[in-house]
């Protein structure tokens, strides 16, 4: 007799709205899997492994009870083999599948008009991965190999496209490829908003070759800033700046036309405030640290052919304080370059919105767990990434199916998951009786998710049993 068992349901009941209302697996793997018979189970079951506890490739056979089979569309689990070969088949086929993807968006009319581009990079565990290389972490994790990647989203929160790259590429260059992807999507005109690291003159060429429009930060030079803020200081004595408040702060802004574009200079005297303590700060903190090695200098020696020569250090005392050579005189100002002559308030605004592809990037770390990857395989890596990709916009999706009514739409991913995870359905063997489900912890957050929906799974046959 087979013992009770209780899954997780709530990953399994997101993919099954998901797929309901808009046959987001159906459209975009159908036909990829050759002859394999649980090709399909096998991507649903890393999406819900995604949606549940994350755990490694290697540990899902071994976490998950089997009767989730039954809910993914398979007659038993999968093998661990054929995961490893769903993932690399995925990765093989990324251009077509990303493909589908963006088609699926466009049927649904998903696609935003304004569109925010972000970069990041996640780290490996093993040294054997093709894609990995040395580069910049922004996981602080510079001991490891790297993995770039790139996303492009939408303000409404739907992602249009995810790039893979090696771990050593630049923004400036990465930003090409989001483009390659966005462009096939996104409609004419659209805004591009991305920030400094991708910003360079050809960037913004190529996005007006192809039609859309850019807003971007200018990188904090200060030379070129000196510049711009003379113009904005000789404006603002005219009284020709504009002045708005937003978020609790204060902002000036002095548009200029400069060659094709149009620059928004903006000063906070909040942001100057904080930029200053934070310089201050930081010079405090390198003057303890140079009196420390000044108590422990040692006269340095050099041989030579008459003897050794001590070099006896000499500290320069000054009458005054020591200037901070941190501040620059450009703190508080922050210029951004667009294409779009608009309002400022308007253009900040949008530009703050960049937080939608941080949010997004920090739901696929630390929320779906993306790092560390512990494949070594190209395909298997780039499989991995759109699969995460994929966990994070059906749960976007579930956003525009939320009754917002019931309760306040959980966004946080690594919350969500924990009303998830409580979400159980216990399947009950009982001796020489046919067995019976149980759905159990449906709290009001899963309602405001899932509506009436959740309800499908409850076992319809017990008020026929007692």
């Amino acid at each position: 007799m087979k013992t009770n068992s209780s899954i997780p349901l709530g990953g399994i009941v997101l993919m099954k709205k998901a797929e309901k209302h808009f046959g987001v697996f159906k459209e975009l793997f159908s036909g990829i899997g050759g002859k394999s018979k649980d090709f399909l189970p096998c991507i649903k079951l890393h999406v819900y492994n995604k949606l549940t506890h994350s755990v490694s490739t290697h540990q899902i056979i071994e976490t998950y009870p089997e009767e989730i089979a039954e809910h993914i569309g398979a007659k038993e689990m999968p093998s661990e083999r054929n995961l490893y070969r769903a993932l690399e088949r995925v990765g093989k086929y990324f251009p077509i599948v990303m493909d589908r993807y963006q088609q699926l968006l466009k049927k649904h009319n998903l696609v935003d008009s304004e569109q925010v581009i972000d970069f990041s990079s996640t780290y490996l565990e093993g040294s054997k991965a093709e894609l990995a290389e040395f580069g910049y972490s922004r996981d602080k994790r510079p001991d490891k190999l790297q993995i770039n990647f790139g996303i492009s989203t939408g303000l409404n929160d739907v992602p249009t496209a995810i790039t893979i790259q090696r771990g050593n590429v630049q923004d400036k260059k990465h930003i090409r490829e989001i483009l390659k992807l966005a462009s096939k999507v996104v409609p004419q005109n659209t805004l591009l908003i991305f920030d400094a690291g991708a910003n360079s003159k050809e960037n913004k060429t190529k996005i007006r070759e192809l039609g859309f429009n850019y807003l971007t930060l200018k990188p904090k030079k200060v030379g070129t800033y000196r510049k711009h803020i003379q113009f904005f200081m000789e404006n603002l004595e005219k009284g020709i700046a504009e002045h708005f408040e937003m978020n609790s702060r204060h902002y000036s802004c002095v548009k200029r036309i400069h060659k094709d574009e149009t620059l928004y200079i903006f000063f906070s005297p909040e942001l100057y405030e904080t930029q200053i303590k934070n310089k201050e700060r930081k010079f405090e903190r390198q003057k303890k640290k140079g009196n420390i090695l000044l108590k422990k200098r040692k006269v340095q020696k050099i041989p030579s052919d008459e003897g050794w020569v001590e070099l006896i250090p000499h500290l320069q005392k000054t009458l005054s304080a020591i200037d901070n050579i941190y501040i620059t005189g450009i703190e508080g100002f922050f210029i951004l370059e667009s294409s779009v002559d608009e309002v400022p308030e308007k253009i900040l605004k949008l530009y703050k919105e960049r937080d939608k592809a941080e949010k997004f990037i920090r739901a696929l770390k630390e929320g779906i767990e993306l790092r560390p990857v512990r494949h070594w395989s190209k395909w298997a890596i780039i499989g991995i990434f759109f699969i995460s990709f994929l966990t994070n916009f059906l749960i976007n999706l579930t956003h525009f199916l939320s009754d917002k009514s019931v309760f306040p739409i959980v966004k946080n991913v690594k919350l969500l998951k924990k009303f998830l995870i409580n979400l159980t359905l216990t399947t009950v063997y009982p001796q020489d009786r046919f067995r019976f489900t149980v759905l159990s912890n449906v709290s009001p957050q899963i309602l405001s998710i899932f509506g009436d929906f959740v309800w499908n799974f409850e076992d319809k046959s017990l008020n026929l049993r007692w």
